[in-house]
């Protein structure tokens, strides 16, 4: 099964490229995984494309998203930093090496990337002059290094096949020490598949020593290396497919080859190289990210399975403790009498006795009364049965993030069944607004409402999305979200009880337990970030002039689903969810316990429509208040 690309997989590739790249804008850069990182790119009379590059493996333009990491590598920053906005001007094969170079006019001048997809490769920043200014790792080897500020140095060249003589063939032949199709892929570089199509075609015997040929033999080795290169040199006759071999995929190739002309091999053509390249190693991608996830899946049911038999097991242990306590508490109660005369009759002065009693033996404290031991026995029992009840509400918990595993296994092996997994794991991702990296609603007017989460995403509201004309609202308790509504105009008293609910909901009066809190307004133009003379503003902290105005408002909110998402909202905009948890402030569940509950609830909700698993606790988690909350009310 192919790896990689070779040399001349390479130079079909770089061909492909150089009509569609050139000119276009670099938007960002991602690094997915350990040696994938993936160019964001604008063209004009394309729109939106992707270049991956894998550094030792592959370079293509792919049709498919993968979800990028929330925290950008140091690598992919420092890629963003050089290249953003600049423009691809240029984009070569070093040679017919495995070695492409993407040239870039960034707003620094012209730079270049290059992706080595050689064995140990690697992916490298440079300058005009040829200078490395990052390389993705650091590396040594005897003729060359890879590190900042020294010269980049391509590994030594070798013969280009397709500018190659025959008459430097025939030296080539003579000086080697290896086979004919050694010496075809190693010494010319065109690798282990496309050397052995030559000795093919050929009909030269692949073992025989280069240096033994005949020089009309050499001659007809020259003349069929440019009948197989000759598509890649012209661009014609090119047939990109995927070779499938007994249902695996095995090879991708630009043109037709002798070795898979009379096997049973099934062939899929597409109609460029790269869209070749990209399905063929995106499936394998998607093969792999769906084995880990049928990994996960096992590894979490087990791990559930587990947890709730350790659970059922401490369940009957209480149960069994809190039985038996509550049975000898009745049992002295009981035969009172006859347990006052057996301690009568042993004058013993010990604190703790044993009292033999038919099928029975207590242990008596002497320095209480026979009614203290029975209540310290019933105490016992209350005590089990209240761990005997935690345990029950764990086991409940339990069984439903068990049963959410297996439907997720379940519906993951219908898709699998149905041919979907690689459309569903692979289909380009819906693009998220700017606003939802912070907390947010859109009011019944139509406003959009945006609240910070911390100190620095306060800080990002103001400096960087806040106008002039915007609302801003924030509440007189310390650690509370500055609030932004996005208007023009004057609002309704509605929409302003809204955002006070909003912006009071997710400040600390929820953590304290108030039920009710007070909020300001002010124009954005009124809030500044610059102090009287001398004074500091710490970070989050903003300077307010000018008039404000007050409004109180209930704590309130809402998590629900609103036209398939789920959102948070004030309690008053809760007639738009189609289903609603509303929470208050109160002393009763954690945030975890919580999410789990309002989890646990959107999924038995959703599982009649097919829709089980329509929420995570992670989504919900970040969308609850701080502290501790109670769930006042369901949607029916």
């Amino acid at each position: 099964m192919k790896e990689s690309l070779s040399s001349v997989d390479i130079a079909v590739i770089v061909r492909e490229l150089q009509e569609e790249l050139i000119g276009a804008r670099v938007e960002k850069v991602y690094q997915i995984g350990r040696e994938e990182i993936r160019l964001k790119l604008h063209q004009k009379n394309r729109g939106s494309i992707d270049l991956v590059i894998e550094a030792g493996k592959r370079i293509h333009i792919t049709r498919y998203r993968r979800e990028a990491p929330r925290v950008p590598s140091n690598f992919a920053m420092l890629l963003r930093k050089h290249l953003g906005g600049g423009r691809i001007v240029g984009i070569q094969q070093f040679e017919f090496d495995r070695i492409v170079e993407l040239r870039v006019n960034s707003r620094e001048g012209e730079l270049g990337l290059i992706a080595e997809l050689l064995p140990r490769g690697n992916i490298l920043l440079v300058d005009a002059r040829g200078e490395i200014l990052h390389p993705f790792r650091r590396m040594s080897f005897s003729a060359r290094e890879i590190k900042p500020h020294a010269r980049y140095e391509s590994p030594p060249s070798r013969v280009n096949p397709m500018r190659m003589t025959a008459e430097e063939l025939k030296l080539i032949c003579n000086t080697s020490d290896r086979d004919v199709v050694r010496m075809l892929a190693l010494d010319l570089g065109l690798g282990g598949v496309y050397a052995e199509e030559v000795c093919e075609r050929a009909c030269i015997d692949r073992h025989r020593r280069a240096s033994e040929l005949e020089d009309a033999e050499v001659q007809t080795v020259w003349d069929t290396i440019q009948e197989v290169l000759k598509p890649v040199m012209t661009g014609e006759g090119l047939k990109p497919h995927i070779v499938i071999e007994n249902g695996e995929r095995v090879d991708v190739l630009p043109f037709e080859l002798c070795r898979y002309r009379d096997s049973d091999a099934e062939k899929i053509f597409f109609p460029s190289f790269n869209d070749a390249v990209d399905e063929f190693f995106t499936e394998r991608i998607v093969e792999s990210i769906e084995a880990a996830a049928q990994n996960e899946h096992e590894s979490r049911i087990a791990r559930y399975e587990r947890i709730l038999k350790e659970q059922k097991e401490a369940l009957r242990d209480f149960q069994a403790k809190e039985a038996e306590c509550r049975r000898i508490g009745e049992l002295i109660y009981a035969r009172y009498s006859e347990i006052e005369e057996i301690l009568r009759k042993m004058d013993s002065k010990k604190k703790i006795v044993e009292v033999s009693l038919p099928g029975l033996t207590l242990e008596i404290d002497t320095s209480v009364s026979l009614f203290k031991n029975a209540s310290i026995w019933y105490e016992r029992a209350k005590a089990f049965k209240r761990k005997r009840e935690g345990v029950e509400r764990a086991i409940k918990e339990t069984m439903a993030k068990l049963k959410q595993a297996q439907e997720q296994a379940r519906a993951r092996e219908v898709a699998v069944a149905k041919g979907a997994i690689p459309e569903k794991r692979a289909v380009r991702t819906n693009k998220k607004e700017w606003y939802e990296r912070f907390r947010w609603f859109v009011t019944s007017e139509g406003v959009l409402v945006i609240a910070g989460k911390d100190a620095t995403t306060n800080e990002m509201l103001v400096k960087k999305y806040m106008d002039r004309n915007d609302l801003f609202c924030h509440t007189q308790a310390s650690g509370a979200p500055v609030v932004i509504a996005k208007c023009n105009g004057e609002l309704s008293d509605r929409s302003l009880k809204a955002i006070a609910q909003f912006a009071v909901s997710y400040s600390s009066l929820w953590k304290y337990g108030f039920y009710e809190g007070e909020c300001y307004f002010v124009r954005g133009e009124q809030v500044s970030k610059r102090p009287p003379s001398g004074e500091y503003i710490a970070k989050g902290s903003f300077i307010v002039r000018g008039k404000r105005r007050y409004l109180k408002a209930p704590l309130g909110l809402c998590i629900g689903i609103e036209n398939g998402r789920l959102v948070a909202v004030p309690e008053l905009e809760k007639d738009r969810l189609e289903l609603f948890v509303e929470l208050t402030p109160d002393n009763e569940l954690d945030k975890n316990s919580l999410a789990n509950k309002i989890v646990e609830f959107f999924n038995a909700q959703g599982e009649g429509e097919g829709k089980a698993g329509m929420v995570t606790h992670d989504e919900v988690l970040s969308l609850l208040p701080p502290g501790k909350s109670r769930i006042k009310a369901k949607s029916a």
